[in-house]
């Protein structure tokens, strides 16, 4: 049960981080279109595309990692027996988790201090730095259980998605 609900959460923070990048395409669209006709342009609108790529990357990145879209080098592993690939994915999914784990301490206690010191951003939108700072432990906490579940799961890692 806590799979399934998983699993469609990390489908739900993927779709909200495409319907980000969606927009974001818009945005810029619309501004190259309203410059080149010499109106002005959307005010605030590159701050608002900076923190929207920040928001969708953190919230995309730990569906990326569970279907294993992200970029991996195979060319060596491929051609290990089926035994040596799983344990080489749980030994590559035991550091994952470990990174992911540390970094996302990191940026709690940078949000925490942050949001301590009353922190704010002050562009064309002023808002509190920890805002954009949270993303990334909650992130970084999604991937470190996607991690723990490709170290539990047996067996060879999964090619479909190979490119070599």
């Amino acid at each position: 049960m806590f799979a399934r609900f998983f699993d469609r959460m990390l489908w739900v923070l993927a779709a909200i981080s495409a319907g980000i990048f969606g927009a974001i395409a818009v945005v810029i669209t619309i501004n190259v279109a309203l410059r080149n006709l010499g109106f002005p342009i959307i005010y605030g609108a590159l701050d608002a595309i900076q923190y929207a790529l920040m928001i969708a990357t953190f919230m995309g990145a730990p569906w990326v990692l569970a279907r294993n879209g992200h970029v991996q080098v195979d060319l060596l592993t491929a051609n290990l027996a089926p035994r040596a690939q799983a344990q080489l994915g749980r030994a590559t999914a035991l550091i994952g988790a470990v990174t992911a784990a540390v970094l996302g301490w990191y940026g709690l206690q940078a949000a925490l201090a942050s949001a301590a010191r009353g922190s704010m951003i002050r562009t064309s939108f002023v808002i509190p730095e920890w805002w954009m700072l949270s993303f990334v432990p909650i992130s970084l906490t999604l991937c470190v259980i996607v991690f723990l579940r490709q170290m539990l799961k047996s067996g060879p890692a999964d090619r479909k998605l190979s490119g070599l």
